[in-house]
């Protein structure tokens, strides 16, 4: 059955005590009491609408796999695990990323219910060992995932790109992602309270609601000077980024918004490569260059593991190139890897 046109469950947007609440509810319209109840402890965590509604899609996934092969959540053992993963890589397959983290929420999801997560034994691992391998002990399962290496902008780019902006807010917002590392969400829900009034500091709010502080560079401050002076219009709102013209003018920049502003940029200015994320990878390309320590980028990016500061830091072709040709040059003077290491013929 194609996933795309199964429509015993489906995911619909409520509002409750003022939150977005994102319910699955059965084909008559009733929510699925038991996927509520779980998908309401996301709010008591304090997971961002953002990933509240990735989660429901993940769970909406997960009951339309169940319906289709006669299964109760209650009921799911290690080995259903694994006809979960063949599932979600049916046409059209999901990708490896998404798979592992809809088996991380299934698993959790029906610990929820039961107080046990379902594990892989490990004659089933090694059945499939083809097709994911194990991460943990307690059979908790994973399907590889390629190791993706985004490229971080060049300098010109990025100068290319900032020269299309004409309004000091669309400035410090692309400032705030190439010289403080801000992810896109992190630019939309800064506060005005969030800046130090002397312009020395920024309180930034990431994922998982912690909170890191990193200092203000002054071409940030000035830029967020003039915006505040000559464009921000007079509003209620606390939030630092707010819509500068039409209906919605002095409502809070949505990040829909801020994806039509890139969007247009892209094209006004030829960097087909920009986008939010690619600023902050630029920023964290620019770090390294510069020797910050790894642990040091880890707190200024908000990473809780230097684990995954170093998907964001490749070193350089170039830096590589330099640091190649140093090393042959010692191994020279060792008498080593000279033109001709061999003995010819001649």
């Amino acid at each position: 059955m194609d996933r795309d046109t199964h429509n015993a469950f489906a995911v619909r947007l409520g509002q409750r005590h003022a939150q977005p609440v994102w319910e699955l509810r059965q084909a008559d319209g009733q929510p699925v009491a038991e996927a509520e109840r779980f998908l309401h402890t996301l709010i008591l965590r304090g997971l961002s609408p953002r990933t509240r509604r990735t989660y429901a899609y993940d769970l909406l996934a997960a009951y339309r796999w169940m319906d289709e092969a006669q299964r109760q959540p209650r009921q799911l053992v290690g080995e259903h695990l694994v006809a979960f993963i063949d599932y979600l890589q049916q046409p059209p397959p999901a990708s490896p990323s998404t798979i592992n983290r809809r088996l991380r929420l299934l698993q959790r999801f029906v610990q929820f219910l039961t107080g046990t997560a379902p594990v892989v034994e490990a004659w089933c691992q090694h059945n499939h060992a083809l097709h994911f391998h194990s991460r943990s002990r307690r059979g908790s399962v994973r399907i590889k995932e390629p190791y993706r290496v985004v490229q971080p902008l060049k300098d010109a780019q990025v100068l290319v790109f900032y020269r299309s902006l004409k309004t000091w807010r669309d400035r410090a917002m692309v400032l705030l992602m190439w010289a403080e590392g801000m992810r896109a969400a992190e630019v939309l829900n800064l506060t005005i309270n969030d800046i130090d009034p002397s312009g020395q500091s920024l309180r930034i709010l990431g994922k998982g609601r912690k909170q890191r502080v990193m200092p203000l560079a002054d071409a940030v401050a000035s830029t967020l000077r003039l915006y505040a002076q000559v464009e921000r219009p007079a509003t209620d709102s606390l939030s630092v980024f707010i819509v500068l013209k039409g209906p919605r003018r002095g409502a809070p920049l949505s990040m829909d918004g801020l994806r039509r502003i890139f969007r247009y940029h892209r094209g006004k200015s030829g960097v087909t490569q920009a986008n939010p994320h690619r600023f902050r990878h630029s920023f964290g390309a620019n770090m390294t260059r510069c020797r910050v320590p790894l642990l040091v980028l880890a707190r200024m990016m908000g990473h809780s593991s230097p684990n995954t500061t170093m998907r964001y830091v490749e070193i350089e072709d170039v830096e590589l190139r330099v640091h190649y040709r140093q090393a042959l040059d010692v191994l020279k003077t060792q008498g080593l890897l000279h033109e001709y290491p061999f003995p010819t013929d001649h």
